[in-house]
Order: structure tokens, then C-alpha cells, then sequence
């Protein structure tokens, strides 16, 4: 398994169908590194109603359970989100991602952000096959308020290839397909939940 460089990541755009990566839109050729691919923020952003639930138990939170502690925001470009220090908001990419079945990418945060106390969490693994933008959750971890804008370059995507092409690559099982915006968590879902949590 190896990372993707500048010229491969390249050739990789321009490549076959199968083998292509589609990374839509790529407004400036800057974006692409030595080693990895800048990607902006999107204007979506899932937040906390902290006043309205005293916990949150996942395994019994319906969708419809979910809209009571979370709620989407749109921020339209050349407006501010500001992310409180503590706090944790879920957010997206602006582009749109598609992975070939050969290729895997990890989305980490930039290091001149994380330097002013911005946290991009590690769940962010993209599976090979996968299409859509990509969620990210965003924490605040310093001791001020941050400003945030759409359109800015908070994150980076490194690709690397996998050992073989995938069999069951990202299709229609997975909970999270072809989201166009950050998605609230489906963990009731998981398969494994009922085997060791007993609800009423």
C-alpha cells in the first residue's frame, strides 16, 4: 500500500473511468500537494441542541429522535460559523468525492488550524468505491471561539493504493451512501447493537 503523489494523483484524474478519482469541483490546481489534496469546507453543519435533552442514548434515538439534540444549519459563503470552545459540530466537504475500487483515503485536518485549537476527529476512512462529500466532525479544543467560513481549506485528503481492488467495494450496504452533506450518526443501526443492548 503506498500514498499517492503529485503526478500520480494527477494521472489519476485524468484516468479511465475504473481507475479514475473524481474530486468535483477542484477550483484551483493549488489544492493538490506533493502528497495529498486540500479540501474546503462545505456551508452544511449539524449542531447540538444542548438545552433540550438531558442525554443522549443513541441505541433508542429514531431519526426522528435525532432532530431533538441535532439540527442542520446552512452558513452561506462569505458568513461565519463559530465554533465554541468544548463544542462539537459535524460538517462536510465541498467537494464531492469518488473513489475507484483501488483506492483508499484518510481526510486529516490541517496543521495551521489545528494550531488554533481546530480538531478534525479520525472517522474520517474513505473506503474504497465510496461517492458523496465526506463527514467530518469538527471540535473546538482550544480556550477561544473559532470563526469559521464556508469555502475555506480546513482539511486534507491522502490517498493511497490498496493491495488488490476491492471486491465488495463501497455500494449500496453501507449505512452512509452518496451523502450530499454531513449526516447524522446511524450507529442504532449498526448490526452488532442488539446483541448486547437491551431497550425497553
Amino acid at each position: 500500500m503506498s500514498t499517492l503523489t503529485r503526478k500520480q494523483i494527477h494521472a489519476r484524474l485524468a484516468a479511465r473511468p475504473r481507475k479514475r478519482l473524481v474530486v468535483s469541483p477542484l477550483l484551483s490546481g493549488r489544492q493538490i500537494g506533493e502528497a495529498s489534496i486540500d479540501l474546503w469546507l462545505g456551508n452544511q453543519f449539524i449542531v447540538f441542541r444542548r438545552h433540550t435533552q438531558a442525554l443522549i442514548n443513541p441505541f433508542s434515538a429514531s431519526r426522528v429522535a435525532l432532530h431533538r439534540f441535532q439540527e442542520r444549519r446552512i452558513v452561506h459563503f462569505g458568513n461565519k460559523f463559530v465554533l465554541h470552545p468544548g463544542a462539537l459540530a459535524l460538517a462536510a466537504t465541498f467537494e464531492y468525492l469518488q473513489l475507484p475500487d483501488d483506492l483508499e483515503g484518510q481526510v486529516e485536518g490541517r496543521s495551521s488550524w489545528a494550531r488554533l485549537g481546530l480538531q478534525i476527529a479520525s472517522a474520517t476512512f474513505v473506503e474504497p468505491g465510496f461517492s458523496g462529500v465526506v463527514t467530518f466532525e469538527l471540535a473546538n479544543v482550544g480556550n477561544m471561539p473559532l470563526q469559521l467560513y464556508p469555502g475555506t481549506r480546513v482539511s486534507q485528503l491522502i490517498l493511497r493504493e490498496t493491495c488488490s481492488q476491492s471486491d465488495n467495494a463501497y455500494g449500496s450496504g453501507p449505512k452512509y451512501n452518496y451523502p450530499i452533506g454531513p449526516q447524522f450518526s446511524r450507529v442504532a443501526s449498526d448490526y452488532d447493537v442488539r446483541t448486547f443492548v437491551r431497550e425497553p
